[in-house]
């Protein structure tokens, strides 16, 4: 194991994948507003909710952190966070997607943040923070996609969506219908919410794609049981009759 600090080695130089080992969680959350256009992601087994736009502000309480821009979440636990890692393995076209990924103390993974502006717009904000070198671990494709649809989405272009899956029905059924609606994706009681139109669905790669300026769904074909439905809130039910942490609510 390497460690080294970002002041020693131009950071925009080093490719590999860190833990910020002496670094406060909650102290590198603060640096977000400091990254330019960043994508957040939350990321469970074939769900994929990811917010893109600029953070404006951190705020740090006793029990919680509320992170609020273009990708808000709010009343986070605070106690969730306890390992930082910083991941700068992803290049597409001669531009690097630096990510950072925040883990709890059982290192489950809690969401990620990468930078859509390259190294230079990212990694700066990060100098100085002690770096402790780990293994890599498979790329999550669509993690370093910027505004296009996500490759880990779009992989395998070939495969199907079947017309009457259950995911892919019911959000065809608000794009037809123009209807506002709110998406929900809890992960460790990390819940982040965009409210707003359908204006296209993409089904590909054997995902349900929602791609907008803002935001991004990938929701894999089959996942979906049925919803549980009550009075305009639909709750996804995974084929194990558990939910599986999606909820669309009609506004």
């Amino acid at each position: 194991m390497t460690t080294q600090t970002d002041t020693e080695t131009p950071a925009q130089t080093l490719k590999g994948r860190w833990l910020l080992a002496n670094a406060d969680p909650v102290e590198v959350l603060q640096k977000l507003p400091q990254l330019d256009r960043i994508m957040l992601a939350i990321r469970q087994e074939d769900l994929l909710h990811e917010r893109l736009g600029i953070i404006t502000d951190v705020r740090v309480g006793a029990d919680q952190i509320t992170i609020s821009g273009d990708a808000e979440i709010t009343h986070i636990p605070r106690h969730r966070f306890a390992k930082t890692y910083l991941d700068i393995s992803v290049e597409m076209r001669g531009k690097l997607y630096p990510r950072l990924e925040f883990h709890d103390a059982y290192d489950s993974y809690l969401f990620s943040v990468t930078g859509l502006e390259g190294g230079a717009a990212f990694l700066p904000a990060l100098m100085g923070f002690e770096r402790s070198e780990v293994a890599m671990k498979p790329v999550v494709k669509s993690e370093g996609a910027s505004e296009g649809a996500s490759e880990g989405a779009s992989q395998g272009a070939s495969a199907e969506v079947a017309e009457d899956d259950a995911g892919l029905a019911l959000l065809a059924r608000f794009q037809d219908s123009g209807a506002t609606i709110e998406v929900r994706v809890t992960n460790h009681d990390i819940t982040p919410v965009w409210q707003g139109q359908i204006d296209k669905i993409m089904p590909m790669g054997g995902f349900v794609n929602i791609i907008t300026k803002p935001f991004h769904l990938h929701l894999k074909a089959g996942h979906v049981a049925y919803w549980q439905s009550e009075n305009g809130v639909h709750q996804a039910i995974g084929q194990n009759g558990c939910p599986i942490g999606l909820e669309i609510k009609e506004l």
